[in-house]
Parts: C-alpha cells; sequence; structure tokens
C-alpha cells in the first residue's frame, strides 16, 4: 500500500538532482517530533520535581547528546552508503542492524467519564483491531500524514496543558517542590532517558529521504521543535504543582474541556505513533521473512500477526509497567547513547585507516578532539542513565502489586490498577 508520487511529500516540491517519492529533510522532521513526542512529555513535571532546577539542565544536556547521537547514526548510514553501492541503491528494511552489524560485528483508560465504559481489557481489543490497517503501510514514506498527525496531536495538547496548569494556578497559588535525594533523581533520570529515547528509529527514517546526507539538518530541526514542547510543560508544570505533582501531570489538571482535549490528543499521538515505532520492526521482520517490498497479502498477514501478538501480550500482561521500566530504563540508554557511538568510530575507522596504522591513530586522525570529547561524554551519560534508572526501576520489578491478573482470567482486572492513567 503506498501513494502515488503526487502526494508523497507535500512539504518541499521535486526537483530532478533528488530522489524522487523520498521524504524531505522537514518531512523527515517532523517523523522525528511525531516519534519520539509522546507519553514521556506527561511525566517531565515530576521528573522535574524528583531532580529540581538540576532537571532542566539534565533535560537541556540529554536534549543536545541524544540529538549528537542522532545525528552520529545518520553518519554512519552515509558512510556505509559510500562504502558499499548496494546501501545507495536498494536501502535496507532493517538500517539500524545493519550499522551495529556493519560497526561492532555480531557481537489508555480515556473513557472513564463516559458512562458506556468498557473494561480496559476490551478497549486492547478495540484498539488493536483499529490500528491493523496503518499498520500495513510500507516504509516511512509512505505513512506521512500520520507522522504529522502525531506531531499536531502533540503540539496542540502541550497548549493545552500550559492553559490549564496556568489557569489552576490563577486559582490555587503554587505548591512547594520536594527534596531531592539520590533515589528522586535517579528516578528522574529514568524518565528523561525515556523522554529522550528513540533515536534506533533514525535509520529507518534516514533511509527512506530523497538527500539522505542531510538528515543531521532533520534531526537539530526536530529536537529544537522537542525542545519547545518539553521545556513549557516541565517548568509550568513543576512550578505549580511542585511535591504534589503526579506521574502523569493529566492527573493533576482539572477535569475540563482543556483536560478531556489532551487526553484525545495524546491518545491519538500514541495511536499514529504506534504505528511509526513498530515499522523497522515490521520491515525487519519482512526482510527475514523474504516479504515482498510492495504491498501484498503477505505484509499484511505478517503485520497483522505481529499486532495481534502484541495484543493477545497485553492481554496477558495488562498493566506491564514495571518491566517495561527496567527493560527500557537500559535499552533506551544503550541503543540512544551507546550503540550509535561505538558503531560510529568503528565504521569511521574502517573507512579511513590507513595500511599498518593501529586503531587509535585513525581514531585520532580522522575525528576531532572535541568529537571524542562528545563521544566519550555521550558514553558515560549513556552508562549513568542505564545504571541509575534501572537502579530505581528494580523495586517496582519485584513488587507483587505491579502485576494484575491476566484478561483471559479476569476481564475487569485491568480496570482496578489503572488509577495512573489518563
Amino acid at each position: 500500500m503506498s501513494f502515488d508520487s503526487s502526494c508523497q511529500d507535500p512539504i518541499l516540491p521535486t526537483s530532478s538532482n533528488i530522489l524522487h517519492g523520498g521524504l524531505t529533510v522537514f518531512t523527515a522532521a517532523i517523523f522525528i517530533t511525531g516519534e519520539m513526542a509522546g507519553t514521556g512529555l506527561l511525566a517531565l513535571p515530576k521528573a522535574m520535581d524528583q531532580a529540581g532546577w538540576y532537571g532542566m539542565i539534565s533535560t537541556l544536556v540529554l536534549c543536545m547528546l541524544s540529538g549528537y547521537c542522532g545525528i552520529k547514526l545518520g553518519e554512519c548510514w552515509t558512510m556505509l552508503r559510500q562504502m558499499s553501492p548496494v546501501y545507495c541503491e536498494e536501502g535496507s528494511r532493517s538500517p539500524f542492524q545493519v550499522i551495529a552489524t556493519e560497526g561492532c560485528g555480531r557481537v489508555g483508560n480515556l473513557f472513564d467519564n463516559i458512562p458506556a465504559h468498557l473494561p480496559v481489557c476490551v478497549w486492547i481489543i478495540i484498539v488493536a483491531v483499529v490500528l491493523l490497517g496503518p499498520c500495513w503501510l510500507g516504509t516511512p514514506k509512505d505513512s506521512w500524514p500520520i507522522a504529522i498527525g502525531a506531531m499536531v496531536c502533540t503540539a496542540i495538547a502541550c497548549v493545552f496543558i500550559t492553559i490549564s496548569a496556568l489557569v489552576d494556578y490563577g486559582k490555587r497559588g503554587s505548591t512547594p517542590p520536594s527534596e531531592i535525594t539520590f533515589k528522586s533523581f535517579s528516578f528522574s533520570m529514568g524518565t528523561m532517558f525515556f523522554a529522550w529515547g528513540g533515536s534506533a528509529m533514525f535509520p529507518t527514517i534516514q533511509v527512506d529521504m530523497r538527500q539522505p546526507h542531510r538528515f543531521h539538518i532533520s534531526v537539530i530541526i526536530s529536537y529544537i521543535i522537542l525542545l519547545v514542547f518539553y521545556v513549557p510543560v516541565s517548568i509550568i508544570g513543576y512550578s505549580v504543582y511542585g511535591a504534589s505533582v503526579k506521574d502523569n501531570i493529566l492527573a493533576n489538571l482539572p477535569k475540563n474541556f482543556l483536560r478531556y482535549s489532551v487526553e484525545i490528543l495524546i491518545t491519538g499521538h500514541l495511536a499514529m505513533a504506534f504505528t511509526i515505532v513498530l515499522n523497522p520492526i515490521f520491515q525487519g521482520c519482512e526482510e527475514l521473512t523474504r516479504v515482498p517490498k510492495h504491498f501484498c497479502w503477505q505484509r499484511a498477514a505478517l503485520r497483522s500477526g505481529i499486532v495481534l501478538f502484541l495484543a493477545f501480550m497485553a492481554e496477558t500482561i495488562p498493566h506491564f509497567g514495571a518491566i517495561l521500566s527496567f527493560i527500557g530504563s537500559s535499552t533506551v540508554s544503550i541503543l540512544g547513547f551507546i550503540l550509535p557511538v561505538f558503531c560510529y568510530v568503528l565504521i569511521k575507522v574502517r573507512s579511513t585507516q590507513l595500511v599498518h596504522e593501529r586503531f587509535t591513530e585513525t581514531v585520532f586522525r580522522v575525528i576531532p578532539y572535541w568529537d571524542i570529547a562528545l563521544l566519550i561524554l555521550s558514553l558515560i551519560v549513556g552508562f549513568f542513565g542505564a545504571i541509575a534508572s534501572s537502579y530505581s526501576s528494580f523495586s517496582d520489578l519485584v513488587n507483587p502489586h505491579s502485576y494484575v491478573k491476566p484478561c483471559w482470567l479476569d476481564p475487569r482486572s485491568a480496570d482496578s490498577s489503572n488509577s495512573t492513567l489518563f
């Protein structure tokens, strides 16, 4: 399933010296923004309360390093295209895996207030069925309207959250912040890493660009947009609600039109981002099973099977936040900060090393000192994030109260533990 060439990218016109039908720089930036800006946004005010104003420094540092690592991932793909014509001509369905292999080797409860309330377990099935169609879209260049919709939903939600919090401040004033401890700061880092994670998706977007070598511009644009989204919500949420801010700031907002609108918008974002985030997995599975690249029944069957499997897992473990936090705290750091550094350095050395030249000699010859300093800083922050956030989420992982019965044993088991959701 794909759009015709006349509607593949409305942002910039085509020209004779670029790849027709691909994403432009700005559309790629929209994809990055739509993929990254999601539920992490709602948790940032709580992270600010856990870290204090140091949290803003952490946000800016993680923004810079996450964007820097994303740019280095883009440079990895550019170098591979120069080293091997096959990547330039055919691209890849699994570019992140290709980069890792070449570099490192083979080492919502929105409807609580609606009278006709359905159990969460039922909504899981409904959402899975609704998302089947969009998941059949081939690659990012086929689904640019979804990326635009995801970003627009988040942008409007940020405005509504800010307005609602300021109106609430005018009525009730502000609440003093919490005391900052090492454990609270560790929790905040886990949340911030999650909010700035997602760079593993970047190569899949870059592959579909008309000018992949300009991917770094897309990253810069998208991260500026993300800062515009994140900073006001973080500062205003922290300043207004302080120690009383919830893990999800929606729980603090008054139950009025603005809050319900934000719930609808964030739900819409999640539905659209679901397609974007899973696209690399879809393409990787299709590559393994040799499904044709054009739309066919094999693609529809494979992707539907993956979505239904995820629905089954959600029915089996309706609330797996503890598992998600523990796994995500390490994998986000590894995929977003650690692995890109290793891949970039190893591919750079491989493509430029002279005969009889040692590894370290090549590194210092071809990589500027300021670049080396940022690469080392990214590694340090990545390792710290993996350790700190894993430590903070381990207590929830071993807590029996973090889990509930599967939906196929109790259809309403998920409802009783749903207080932390929308």
